[in-house]
């Protein structure tokens, strides 16, 4: 690889988008179903403005507090100042963040003094439906409670239902036939920030180094993940007709409520719901979306008790780093946390899936995606052999590796990323394919290529990493797959919920 200029491994990798991205795609589409659960609510999008956040910090002793704490951030919001010192720390690294929301009085501040832009639907199970939605998937998706407030915000289409229960039968009808009253009664505040922002008070200032943002929410009727009971009775019933279910939602507990309970006994009713459909339909296929849970025993919680339960998780490297400092493993994680090298990545994602025992890991960031599966996992694999993609110009064919499964590994992560560019620059995915596709146009991340040289290198692969995206690791099948880059992206709030499910759906 040594002789291959940065322009020939760009262009190989524009063919192999091209000749893989439609096979993920069709493959995604002929799932018999998938199940989104627990977590749709109302998003409050706001658009992070330096004169009002500099205004707030302005505000009695919040700017000293939220500036020195913003290395050292909350794990969950009892106050403003809270909520600014997690924004902060957020705006200051450029990462994605979300904490929860535990004091009425401070969900009250916020929506006096900021508000929200505009309404959407929101959660990792909402962001999923309206990803997926429009691909023709058979979606059941959990939403309690359901008002009608909520209701009008998911994509209206026959596809897309929810349960309900009538004369002691399930019956899945749309979100807007099934809800009964007003109101809303749980709210995330999405604050998106773009790059480049600077944010001064008084003598001190920083800039954020790229676009992201942080999620504060606001979900006291969820909050300890109760699932409906008429929807665990239908669901029972119905787990036949479902081959998928993505489980999300474990950022929004805490360690201890108020009348006692705990996390665990949260916790612990939903690793056994999981097990009970897996008694019911042995070959569903269980995904966990991590998402940012603040408490280090929480999180322990849910590799505990959650991920013994799922083939597969999907999560970020902020995510990633977090879990890895759990693991007692406090010098990887901070080199995750300062440098992101992708050798580091790698060695972090192999430690999370060996101690989970988990047969899929998938960690998506700004640049590339990485995935670690087991052999045999991925299943319905296109018969045909990978592309051969033969180019001229000194680059040598691409052709003659016979890879088997893995192909599957690679075009659904392909497909993920073609879909992640079209809604980032659509804002929404298309339910033409044409339309899709035209979003190849976007330049492939150059923090990615380095990303696949550099891990190619490490691992001596002797360019099988960055020829095909695809070689092994250990007892694992890699997958490296640099990303489609949006210079000026209309919306990123829920894109890696749509990577996470359109790949791990794309694998069958």
């Amino acid at each position: 690889m040594d002789e291959w200029d940065d322009g020939q491994v760009c262009k190989l990798w524009e063919g192999i988008y091209q000749a893989n991205w439609q096979k993920g795609l069709a493959r995604l589409k002929k799932i018999s179903g998938v199940v989104l659960g627990f977590h749709s609510v109302i998003d409050g999008v706001k658009h992070v403005k330096s004169t009002e956040l500099e205004r707030l910090l302005h505000l009695n002793e919040i700017v000293t507090n939220s500036f020195e704490r913003s290395t050292g951030f909350p794990d969950e919001i009892r106050s403003p100042d809270d909520f600014l010192a997690c924004l902060l720390a957020s705006m200051q690294k450029g990462k994605a963040m979300q904490r929860m929301i535990r004091n009425a009085a401070t969900f009250q501040w916020l929506l006096d003094e900021l508000g929200y832009d505009f309404p959407r639907l929101g959660g990792t199970s909402g962001n999923m439906s309206s990803a997926l939605t429009p691909l023709g998937v058979k979606i059941l998706v959990y939403a309690s409670p359901l008002t009608t407030d909520l209701a009008e915000l998911f994509v209206q289409a026959d596809n897309l239902n929810v349960l309900v229960e009538e004369d002691g039968r399930p019956v899945l009808k749309t979100p807007r036939a099934a809800a009964s009253r007003p109101g809303i009664e749980a709210i995330h505040w999405i604050f998106e920030y773009p790059e480049g922002l600077t944010i001064r008070v008084g003598a001190r200032q920083f800039t954020t180094p790229r676009a992201n943002r942080f999620i504060a929410s606001w979900n006291p009727v969820n909050n300890q993940l109760r699932i409906d009971p008429s929807f665990k009775r239908g669901l029972l019933q119905l787990a036949g007709e479902f081959s998928h279910f993505i489980v999300s939602g474990f950022h929004i507990l805490s360690e201890i409520y108020p009348d006692g309970t705990t996390y665990k006994e949260c916790l612990l009713p939903v690793a056994e719901y999981l097990a009970d459909l897996k008694r019911k339909n042995p070959g569903l296929r269980v995904h966990a979306e991590f998402a940012s849970i603040g408490s280090a025993r929480i999180r322990q919680g849910v590799v505990d008790w959650i991920l013994p339960e799922t083939d597969s998780l999907g999560l970020n490297e902020v995510e990633l780093a977090a879990l890895v400092r759990d693991a007692n493993c406090p010098a990887l994680a901070g080199r995750l946390e300062s440098a992101e090298s992708i050798t580091d990545v790698l060695e972090a994602s192999y430690l999370v899936t060996c101690r989970s025992g988990l047969s899929r890991i998938h960690l998506h960031n700004l640049g590339y995606y990485l995935c670690l599966v087991r052999p045999g996992y991925a299943r319905d694999a296109d018969a045909c052999e990978s592309a051969r993609i033969g180019y001229h110009d000194g680059i040598r064919e691409n052709g003659g590796r016979s890879r088997g499964r893995r192909d599957t590994i690679l075009s659904g992560l392909i497909a993920a990323a073609t879909l992640a560019a079209s809604r980032t620059t659509r804002g929404f995915v298309s339910s033409n394919d044409d339309e899709i596709g035209a979003n190849l146009e976007h330049p492939i991340s150059v923090r990615g290529l380095a990303a696949l040289r550099e891990l190619d290198n490490y691992l001596a692969a002797q360019g099988e990493l960055v020829e095909t995206g695809v070689t092994r690791y250990k007892e694992y099948d890699l997958a490296l797959v640099p990303a489609k880059v949006v210079a000026r992206p209309v919306l990123t709030v829920g894109l890696g919920d749509l990577i996470s499910s359109s790949a791990f759906l794309a694998m069958g």
